[in-house]
C-alpha cells in the first residue's frame, strides 16, 4: 500500500523497478533490460535520470552494458562478499532499534524475542540512537558476527538505506519492524498506519466535527507518519469535506500547539500523531483554559503510560505492538528458511479504543 510515490525521487523509482524485476526473477541472469528510451518513456523523465538509475546498479554490479548492444542482468546479480552468509555454532538473530527509551519499542523486541526464542534462536539488540549512519554500521557489524537474519526498526527520517537494500536484494533474511522505506522491495511488518489514522479520523466526522486538525512533530517525516497523514486526508475526502492546509500543523514544543490553536479557534477536534503530541497537546490546551472534551476533542496513535489517572482518559487507536515484533520474526524465520520467497508487507489492523477525549461538538463554533 504506497500513498506517497510521487514523493520518491525518480531514480530511486527505476532503480526499485528494475530489481523488484530480478526479485522475482521477472529479469533473470543474462536478460537484456529495457533501453533507456523505454525507461524514460514508461516513468516520464529525461534520459539522464535512467542513466543515472543504471550507472548506480551498474557500480553495484546488478547489471552490466555491452557497447552497443545494451544493459543486462549480471549472473551474480551484484551480491557483495560482504553478504555472503557466514555460520556460527549459535543461531544468532541482530535486532536494531533507534532506542530503547520507551514502552513501544520494548515490547517490539519482547514480541519478537518471544517468538525466536521458541525456535532456539539468540538475539543480540543493539540501539542506533537515531542515527542511519550507526544503523549501517550495526548492519555491517551483524554480517560480519554471522548472524542467521537482522530484524531493523528503521530511524526516524530514512527513505533509503544502501545496506539494507543491498542485503535484501542478495536474498539476506532481513525484516523492517513498523516503518517501510517506501520504493524498496524489502519485508516488512507493521500496523496499518494509514486505516488507523482514516478509522480515528472518520470517529471525529461521525461526532460531527467539521474543522479537524492533524498535529505531528517536526522531525524527518518517517512512512508511517505520512501514511497517517494519507489517512486523516483520505477519510475528510471520503466525507466530502475540504482539506484545510492551515488545519496541518507541524510543531516542536508545546509554545508551537499554543500558537497554532490560538490562530484556528474554529478547530473543534485534533487528530495527534502519536501519544507524545497527544500529551503535548493536553498541556497545550491546559494552558489555554481548553477543556478537553468539551470544547476540543483528542484523539491519538499510542497511549499514555498510565491513561485511566489522566484528568481526561484519551481515545486512541491501538496498536497490537507485541503481535508486530512476533510476526516480524516468523517471518524472519520463513526467510531463513526459504530466502528466495516473493517480498511481503504485512500489515496488522489497529482497534479504535474509545475513552473520555473525544464527543460531539458544543454549540459554539469557538473556543
Amino acid at each position: 500500500m504506497t500513498h506517497n510515490n510521487k514523493r520518491i525521487p525518480h531514480y530511486l523509482q527505476i532503480r526499485s523497478f528494475i530489481t523488484d524485476q530480478i526479485d522475482k526473477h521477472i529479469l533473470q541472469s543474462g536478460d537484456r533490460l529495457p533501453s533507456e528510451n523505454d525507461l524514460a518513456a514508461k516513468f516520464g523523465v529525461s534520459r539522464i535520470t535512467v542513466k543515472n538509475a543504471l550507472d548506480s546498479l551498474v557500480k553495484q554490479g546488478i547489471i552490466h552494458r555491452i557497447q552497443g548492444k545494451g544493459s543486462f542482468v549480471s549472473s551474480k546479480q551484484g551480491v557483495p562478499i560482504l553478504y555472503e552468509k557466514k555460520s556460527t555454532s549459535i543461531p544468532l538473530i541482530y535486532y536494531i532499534a533507534p532506542s530503547m527509551e520507551n514502552s513501544f519499542t520494548a515490547r517490539l523486541l519482547k514480541g519478537a524475542e518471544k517468538e525466536l526464542s521458541l525456535s532456539n534462536y539468540k538475539v543480540i539488540f543493539s540501539t542506533t540512537n537515531g542515527s542511519q549512519e550507526r544503523e549501517k554500521e550495526l548492519i555491517r557489524d551483524a554480517i560480519q558476527l554471522g548472524v542467521q537474519g537482522i530484524l531493523v526498526f528503521p530511524v526516524d527520517g530514512e527513505k533509503y538505506n544502501e545496506e539494507i537494500f543491498q542485503l535484501s536484494l542478495s536474498g539476506f533474511p532481513i525484516v523492517l519492524i513498523d516503518r517501510d522505506l517506501v520504493g524498496l522491495s524489502v519485508h516488512c511488518v507493521c500496523s496499518d498506519h494509514f486505516g488507523g489514522a482514516y478509522q480515528a479520523t472518520r470517529h471525529l466526522i461521525e461526532l460531527g466535527h467539521q474543522n479537524i486538525g492533524i498535529l505531528s512533530f517536526s522531525a524527518p517525516a518517517t512512512a508511517s507518519k505520512e501514511e497517517r497523514i494519507s489517512g486523516y486526508e483520505k477519510a475528510l475526502a471520503d466525507a466530502r469535506m475540504p482539506i484545510i492546509h492551515q488545519h496541518r500543523q507541524q510543531f516542536k514544543n508545546v509554545q508551537d500547539i499554543v500558537v497554532f490553536l490560538e490562530k484556528h479557534p474554529e478547530i473543534t477536534a485534533i487528530f495527534a500523531e502519536n501519544a507524545g503530541t497527544g500529551q503535548l497537546l493536553y498541556k497545550a490546551a491546559k494552558i489555554m483554559g481548553i477543556s478537553i472534551p468539551e470544547e476540543l476533542s483528542v484523539i491519538f496513535f499510542d497511549d499514555f503510560e498510565y491513561p485511566n489517572l489522566a484528568e481526561t482518559p484519551p481515545s486512541i487507536v491501538l496498536q497490537q505492538v507485541e503481535a508486530i515484533g512476533s510476526e516480524s520474526a516468523k517471518l524472519l524465520l520463513s526467510i531463513i528458511n526459504n530466502p528466495t520467497q516473493e517480498k511481503q508487507k504485512i500489515l496488522l489492523p489497529t482497534e479504535l479504543l474509545l475513552r473520555s477525549s473525544t464527543a460531539p461538538p458544543s454549540n459554539k463554533n469557538n473556543h
